[in-house]
């Protein structure tokens, strides 16, 4: 399924990583909390990531505003190396989307395959329109989500 790998090396320490990411992420808030937000006169504060940052790891995905059930979860690690920095990142889709695709893909297929009626070749477009709808929601995100990382981390722009 969808899933993106790379890495970014930081001539910093770990802790300052840490420090650069912690920076661009907001902490995950609880539900209804943010309607106490709302009804404040003070602009909220905007960060391109939600979640979490720990010495060594985190939990992010994009801070986006609205709902994209292909959006990417990103988790990483911030691991020290000779030149100072590693940050190993993983993206992938949230487990219940891939169950969706999985068996929406499956039995789209399987009725495509077995099924020899008028409607053969609108179940293999409908196949098609859900792959380029996973791949299309998906891979956009994880590319912008990537530079917003690699700008963060590396500090070459401010947020």
């Amino acid at each position: 399924m969808a899933v993106f790998f790379f890495h970014i090396d930081v001539d910093a320490p770990p802790h300052l990583v840490t420090e650069r990411l912690r920076s661009v992420v907001r902490e995950k808030g609880e539900f209804g909390k943010g309607l106490g937000e709302m009804s404040r006169r003070e602009p909220p504060v905007i960060s391109p990531f939600a979640g979490s940052v720990e010495e060594g790891s985190f939990k992010i995905r994009r801070d986006i505003g609205y709902q994209n059930s292909f959006l990417p979860l990103i988790y990483g690690r911030i691991v020290p190396i000779p030149t100072g920095t590693r940050v190993s990142v993983t993206m992938f889709l949230h487990p219940l989307v891939v169950v969706f695709v999985v068996v929406g893909l499956g039995s789209l297929g399987v009725r495509g395959l077995v099924g020899r009626s008028a409607s053969h070749g609108a179940l293999w477009g409908m196949l098609a329109f859900l792959i380029a709808l996973t791949a299309g929601g998906f891979f956009p995100e994880a590319i912008k989500a990537k530079r917003l990382l690699a700008e963060a981390v590396s500090q070459t722009s401010k947020f």
